[in-house]
């Protein structure tokens, strides 16, 4: 196809992600198969958005998604808050090996079941699935789906339930409690996209924080965090609280880089780290890398 002849070049990634957009619902009625850069086997319908661009682009987020299993390592302890259809999860899951382990959590019942059958089909073994979602406190919760983000899989969130196209109640649940039941020995890196919940989240994982400072991955976006009462500079505050420095992951190196602060920022994907972060991530990669790198499983 020429869409994916196109995303194998890693050029003019932004024009490829609008065409796609564009005409990508209509090319299929049916889900069709492609393969992650480890090998894992996904099954994409066209009309969901996080899918399709897995499909056409080899990965959601081809830059997040590439720098992410730069941080990973065999034997570490990954948490994947908002897992969706499983994307990250495969990639950590071969990373880190039978040493290691991922803890899934997916509150939203059609979702997480697209998230169980990608890890059984790809027999991904060292993976803990649990359809609850990350919260302040053992509780339960109603997300719901925003009218114009209907095809988004990706866009379910806490909070008001009116007006929205669908509405789910799910279990919530500490951070820190599910460690702690679970004996957990240690958390490495928790990627974390929970669309404005993630004050809340950090505060059910004060103690995982405290203990191990996993390298965080985690999505900022002004509108969500504002609907829960929250913002940008107040969950900066947060971090800082935990001496975690901030990194800003955009298309190329050139523009990535630390920030001092959130102050600001509308929408960006950023790495919040104690440690400092691996050179493979701050150093050697052209804009072109991740786009091709996301495409090497086919």
């Amino acid at each position: 196809m020429l869409l994916r002849r196109w995303a194998r070049t890693g050029k003019r990634a932004s024009r490829l992600f609008r065409v796609v957009e564009r005409i990508g619902p209509r090319l299929s009625n049916s889900p069709l198969e492609t393969t992650l850069p480890n090998g894992c086997r996904v099954t994409c319908d066209l009309r969901e958005f996080v899918q399709r661009q897995v499909y056409f682009m080899g990965t959601f987020e081809p830059v997040e998604s590439y720098l992410f299993t730069r941080l990973l390592r065999p034997g570490m302890v990954v948490v994947d808050a908002g897992a969706n259809i499983g994307q990250y999860t495969m990639l950590a899951a071969t990373a880190v090996g039978p040493a290691g382990s991922v803890h899934s959590f997916e509150p939203v019942p059609a979702v997480f079941a697209s998230l169980q059958s990608h890890v059984s089909a790809n027999r991904l073994t060292n993976v803990q699935m649990n359809q609850m979602a990350l919260w302040h406190e053992e509780a339960s919760v109603r997300l719901g789906l925003p009218p114009d983000s209907a095809d988004n899989a990706g866009s379910w969130t806490i909070g008001s339930t009116q007006g929205q196209a669908a509405c789910v109640e799910a279990r919530a649940i500490r951070l820190d409690t599910y460690i702690s039941n679970k004996d957990v020995p240690r958390v490495d890196l928790i990627k974390m996209d929970i669309q404005g919940a993630e004050p809340f989240a950090l505060a059910g994982a004060r103690n995982v924080l405290a203990q191990w400072h996993p390298t965080l991955m985690m999505e900022v976006h002004r509108p969500s965090l504002l609907a829960l009462g929250s913002s940008p500079e107040a969950l900066w505050e947060v971090l800082r609280e935990f001496g975690y420095r901030a990194w800003r992951i955009r298309p190329s190196l050139r523009n990535s880089g630390p920030m001092n602060n959130l102050d600001g920022v509308e929408f960006e994907n950023f790495f919040f780290h104690v440690s400092d972060l691996p050179p493979e991530v701050t150093s050697g990669w052209r804009r072109e890398t991740p786009k091709q790198w996301a495409c090497s499983g086919w």
